[in-house]
This record gives structure tokens, C-alpha cells and sequence, in this order.
């Protein structure tokens, strides 16, 4: 390919064993640009974001058939993250302060940064995931003439630090996921000027999909209600269970079933009507969602949700948090799904879906035009390469 077809892809971890949104969405993307780029991925060894352990061997490898060069962690997250996390967010908070979380946090990695700037010429756009890391923050202003950054930004504490406005205004286009998102950036950090696009991620579904194959396997004939991500309490999952149980104890006549996918990292309660089926195949993953009548999506700051992209793909309504102004407003906008604000209105729509199937089938055909019309691989590859351009016509 010619040089400006080479682009390199930095993201924190990288693998077919990675669980992460965001390094999911790296790696979907990476297969999707490879017909149109000479890609190489620069990551960490790690595979775990809390400990950033060197559990890959470093050096050259291959996954999905691109080529992805991994660097040693030089150290783990510290001990003291917790405490310089706070300090951080605290009123008052110093530069000093804000620097110290950003080196606690991790990945630490100089030999990565090394690498980006030492390969950086012979790469005409370098393509950096989320904003929040140190290999990010650290590594876009090293090669500002060639950088788009994939914030994954939502309304966090960390969005409001300082040491994050540099890298929103070194970037020479950024690719958000959302028009909430894109809106909760240039509000912040006041970085209009810098080209942008809402380009998101693409979702393909696999041609085979039971749902009789996924309700029989695991006896449910009832309404099931799915769950799919991390069962952690920061996704919004135990507030998810206590509303599940006030509803469930109250309208057990309708035999519901919540059936919880991922791995827990929280105590998920014991109930008969909750089924946890931990980490699970991709092709009974899509099984679940072809299954299920409503899929629930609880967590309160996201960046753009891949489940519900998921579930819309299969025609099915969501029901999420109020409180998330991403899934709110594409909720809206796709028809797609409810959202509740209280225990109280959780169970409500969770009765209204229960019971009148048509409604759901009606959310669920709006939020599948949603997602044909926005969040599909070719219309995000078509906004990327764009992006490409403008960062290659800018270079001269």
C-alpha cells in the first residue's frame, strides 16, 4: 500500500481475550480498516486494566491476521491508586495532583511511547482509543499532526481534570460515538475547532441465532429479561437487582426471568428468578439477546453502549437508566427503548413490556432502523476514512 494507507492503532490492551468496550471496539474496527490500511496496533502486554500485569509476551505477534507490536508495563497500577483517585477529584485538587492519579492509574509504558514516536513518520495517521489512559494522554501530543483520537468520553470526575484539556486540543480530529458524547466534549474542554465526526461502531449479527435454542437449553419459557456486560456495581448492577427483586416479588404470576451475562465482579443475589451465566460464547450470547423480550442496560455514564446496538440489531426494546444521558437521547431518537428514574418506574415498564408484546415488538423494529441507518460498518468505515483525509490534506 502506499504510505498514506499506513496507520498505526494505539490502544491500552489488545486481544481476542480482552473484555472491554472500548478494546472491543478497537479490534472490530482494526478488521474493518484492514482492507483499506497498512495497520499495526501498538499496545501494552497487559490484559487486565486494575492490575496492568504483563500476562502477553512482548514483542511482535499477530492478531486477526494484523500485525501488533506489545510493550512490557513498566509498572502496575499502584497500590496508592485509590487514595491518589480521590486526591484527584477532591476540590481544590493541584496539577501535581491530577499528573500523580494519571501515573497511579497506568498502563505506565515508556517503551510504547518510545515506539510511537520513533515509528510515527512512517505512519500517515495514528488512531488513539480513549482518552483517559496514560499511553494516550502521554502518547497523541508526541504525534499531534497525525493523531485521531476515539475519546470514549462520558460525564465521569475524570472528564473535569485539567491534565486532560492539552490532549482535546492536540488531536487533529476526533471520532466520538454519540452526539452526547461530541456535546460533553467541546462543553468541557471548548475544542469546536477541532474536525470532528459522530462516527460510532458498527454492529454485524450472526446468521445463526435461536432464540428456541437459547430457552430451551436453559428451560425458560416465561418473559426474559437479559443482562449483558461486566456485573459490577459501576454499571449500575446492584441497583439493577434491588429494582429486579421489588418488581419480581410483586408480579411473580408472570414467571420473568433475569438472565445475567458477564463476569461478576459483585455479589449477584440468589434467586430463582435470576440466572448469572458468567462469560459465555458469542454465538449463545446472540442466542440471549434473539431470546429475550427486554434487554436491560442500567449503567448511569457510558460513551455509547454495544449491548444496546445489540439489541436493537435483534429487534429488541431496552430499558435503561434516566440518569444516562447517552442512552437517554439515543433511546429517543431510535424509539427504541424506556427508561426509568426509580425503582417505581422500573418496574412499571418492565410490566408494560411483560405484558404487551407488541409494544416491545414496536420499540424493538424502531430501535433495528435506528441502528440500520446510523451504526452500521460501512457508514462508520466511510466516516473514518474521511477523518483519514482530513488529517493526510492538513500534513501539507
Amino acid at each position: 500500500m502506499p504510505p498514506e494507507r499506513r496507520l498505526m492503532v494505539v490502544v491500552q490492551r489488545y486481544g481476542p481475550d480482552v473484555a472491554g468496550g472500548a478494546e472491543q471496539h478497537a479490534r472490530e474496527l482494526v478488521t474493518r480498516l484492514a482492507p483499506h490500511f497498512d495497520i499495526t496496533v501498538a499496545t501494552t502486554a497487559a490484559r487486565d486494566y486494575w492490575t496492568w500485569d504483563n500476562e502477553y509476551v512482548p514483542g511482535a505477534t499477530k492478531v486477526d491476521g494484523i500485525p501488533v507490536m506489545r510493550f512490557a508495563v513498566e509498572r502496575p497500577r499502584s497500590a496508592d491508586f485509590k487514595e491518589r483517585e480521590a486526591r484527584a477529584f477532591a476540590e481544590g485538587a493541584s496539577l501535581a495532583d491530577e499528573r500523580a492519579f494519571l501515573d497511579a492509574q497506568g498502563p505506565y509504558c515508556p517503551e510504547l511511547l518510545e515506539f510511537i514516536h520513533q515509528a510515527a513518520p512512517t505512519f500517515a495517521q495514528i488512531l488513539f482509543f480513549t482518552y483517559i489512559y496514560h499511553p494516550t494522554v502521554h502518547g497523541l501530543p508526541l504525534v499531534p499532526d497525525r493523531a485521531v483520537l476515539v475519546p470514549t468520553a462520558h460525564d465521569e470526575p475524570a472528564i473535569r481534570l485539567a491534565v486532560y484539556k492539552p490532549l482535546f486540543h492536540a488531536a487533529r480530529a476526533i471520532a466520538f460515538n454519540t452526539e452526547e458524547e461530541r456535546a460533553l466534549v467541546h462543553g468541557r474542554f471548548g475544542n469546536g475547532r477541532v474536525p470532528s465526526d459522530v462516527v460510532g461502531v458498527g454492529v454485524d449479527l450472526p446468521a445463526d441465532r435461536s432464540a428456541e435454542r437459547f430457552r430451551r437449553s436453559h428451560g425458560i419459557a416465561g418473559p426474559l429479561f437479559l443482562y449483558v456486560g461486566r456485573v459490577v456495581e459501576s454499571k449500575g448492577c446492584a441497583e439493577m437487582f434491588s429494582h429486579w427483586a421489588g418488581w419480581a416479588d410483586a408480579r411473580g404470576d408472570l414467571g420473568a426471568r433475569l438472565v445475567v451475562i458477564g463476569k461478576a465482579e459483585m455479589r449477584i443475589p440468589s434467586r430463582a428468578d435470576v440466572l448469572h451465566l458468567g462469560y459465555v460464547s458469542d454465538r449463545e450470547k446472540y442466542d440471549a439477546l434473539a431470546a429475550a423480550d427486554v434487554v436491560l442496560v442500567p449503567e448511569r455514564v457510558s460513551s455509547l453502549s454495544m449491548v444496546t446496538l445489540e439489541a436493537w440489531s435483534s429487534g429488541k426494546p431496552v430499558v435503561c437508566s434516566a440518569y444516562c444521558n447517552v442512552l437517554r437521547g439515543m433511546s429517543r431518537r431510535a424509539g427504541g427503548g424506556l427508561y426509568y428514574a426509580n425503582g417505581a418506574e422500573f418496574a412499571e415498564l418492565c410490566d408494560l413490556l411483560a405484558r404487551d408484546r407488541a409494544l416491545a415488538e414496536r420499540l424493538g423494529a424502531s430501535g433495528r432502523a435506528f441502528v440500520g441507518r446510523t451504526y452500521t460498518w460501512p457508514v462508520v468505515v466511510e466516516k473514518y476514512l474521511d477523518l483519514f483525509a482530513e488529517v493526510r490534506r492538513r500534513q501539507h
